[in-house]
C-alpha cells in the first residue's frame, strides 16, 4: 500500500507481452483501456515492490 491507496494483487497465468489487469484495480486508477500506466520499482518499508501508477514516477 502506498499513499493511502488500497492494494490488489494481479496473477499472471500466461505470459504473452501483457497483464491482464482486474477491473477493480483499473477503476481504483480512475483508468480504462488505452491510458499509459507505469510499472515503478518502490520501497515501501523495507519491502521492495511494484507500484502501478498514472504518473512515471511517485511523488515524494
Amino acid at each position: 500500500m502506498l499513499c493511502g491507496q488500497s492494494s490488489v494483487q494481479v496473477t499472471i497465468e500466461e505470459w504473452e507481452g501483457a497483464i491482464r489487469l482486474p477491473e477493480e484495480a483499473l477503476q481504483e486508477l480512475g483508468v480504462d483501456a488505452g491510458h499509459t500506466l507505469y510499472l515503478i520499482y518502490e520501497f515501501v518499508g523495507n519491502t521492495r515492490c511494484l507500484v502501478l501508477s498514472k504518473t512515471p514516477r511517485i511523488p515524494e
